[in-house]
Formats: structure tokens, sequence, C-alpha cells
């Protein structure tokens, strides 16, 4: 079975529902799922600059599957992106370090507790946790100052597992916490791709294409138990399939 098609599947059987209230919640509170896919490539570009001003390369290849109501029924969308990332690195002799594939980087509520993250193949294997990372005090995110949660949030940092070849986005990330009950759960979520230059080092966001957290997603949480898969920014405009973007990136101070 193609990754594609096996990706498709996963959404299909998928739940409609946005957020739920796992089997181990409370009378006071909500265990939290979110299932998230895997559309970024890894790609590491790295290296030392031979001459001053020298420009760094690497281009990012995103893919996704999003279901879609037609007139005859439901049908499933890929987009793909090419993001051409661009370091500019003023010095020579400078360490630097592209690399596609950065954490996931999520602003959820300050209360959500037993934060836990985990790898599930679309293949059928077990669940594999993941290195996560709870109340981040700061992350800097683009070459700028350090992004500080808001007020009543935490930031929280999620590795995802790197696998080779076309295998790379045979798995989604299952995201646990929980939390008070509440009839709306609000968080920004971004997929990045990490920048190193000399010796400052910071994540870019690249779906969305953004230099902070974007959009703030609020759900609402039913009562039927249902998992919420989260739903990928398009890549692309419409219907179209593919789209390009050129990010020019710069060393952080």
């Amino acid at each position: 079975m193609s990754t594609v098609l096996a990706r498709a599947l996963t959404l299909l059987v998928a739940s409609t529902a946005t957020l739920a209230a796992g089997c181990g919640s409370g009378r006071d509170s909500m265990v939290v799922r979110e299932s998230f896919e895997a559309v970024q490539a890894p790609h590491r570009i790295a290296g030392t600059t031979s001459r001053a001003g020298q420009i760094v390369r690497n281009d990012c290849r995103i893919s996704a599957v999003y279901k879609v109501r037609e007139a005859t029924g439901t049908a499933f969308l890929t987009q793909t992106q090419l993001v051409h990332l661009r370091l500019r690195v003023p010095t020579k002799g400078t360490a630097y370090e592209l690399e596609c594939l950065g954490p996931l980087l999520a602003e959820l509520p300050a209360g959500a507790s037993k934060v836990e993250a985990a790898a599930h193949d679309l293949s059928g294997g077990r669940l594999r946790s993941l290195s996560i990372r709870t109340h981040a005090s700061s992350i800097r995110v683009a070459p700028g100052r350090p992004l500080r949660p808001a007020p009543g949030k935490q930031l929280v940092v999620v590795e995802w597992p790197r696998r080779p070849g076309s295998a790379y986005d045979n798995h989604r990330v299952e995201l646990s916490f929980r939390l008070p009950k509440a009839l709306l759960v609000r968080e920004r979520v971004v997929y990045t791709a990490s920048v190193s230059c000399g010796a400052s080092s910071y994540l870019q966001p690249v779906v969305p294409l953004t230099n902070d957290l974007g959009f703030v997603n609020a759900y609402t949480v039913p009562s039927d138990g249902k998992r919420f898969d989260f739903i990928v920014p398009r890549l692309a405009t419409g219907i179209s399939s593919h789209a390009e973007v050129t990010r020019t990136l710069a060393c952080g101070r």
C-alpha cells in the first residue's frame, strides 16, 4: 500500500470530531488527544562558509493529504509545497546548518498537564514515546528576539522521529494532555525547520509560513470521546496541487 493511500485511509477512519474528552477523563478534567500528520521530508545541509556573504540553500519538500467534500461525496486532495530556504551568512568560516525537519512547536493552555507525545506507524506498529519539552520559558523563532508564551499559555516542543527516504511520512504523532473541563480549547501550532548559523540557532516556521506561532485554533469539546485530528493548513491555493515559495533567512543576533 502506498504511503499516500495509507495517509488517506487514516484520514477516512479518523474522527470527524475536533477535540475529545478521553477515556481517562474525570468529573473536573478531560484527556485531550491530537494526531498530527508527518508532512515534512527531512533534509539537512551543513558546513562552513568559504566566503563572506555566502548564500546557503536548502529546498524543503512538504506534502499533506486533505479530506474534502464534493457533490459526489468525500474525496482526498494531496497538496505539495517546495520551500526554498536561503540563508545569507555574512562572514567567511562560519559554521551553518539548515534542517528541513524541525520540531513541532505548540502553545497550549498553561493548565495542560501530563503532556506526552508518541509516534504511531501507519503500518500498525505500536506507539513509541517521543522527546518532548513542556513549559519552555522561551523559544527562538525566526532570527529575532526569543518568543515567550502568552499569558495563561505554555510552549511545548515535540521532536519528530526521523525516518529515512520515502518512509518519512509513514507515521503520525499523537500529542495528549489533561485539562480542566472547558467548552473550548485554544492553541497555536507550527511545523518548523531548524536553522543554525555560527553561535546562534532558531526555529523557522514552515507550516504555516510565518515568523511566529501563527493563528489561534479554537476547538469545541464534544462529549463522545472522539479523537482530534489536527488539520494541516493548506499548502497551496484552492484546489491547486503544488506551490513553491522562497524564504530568505538571516543569521540570528
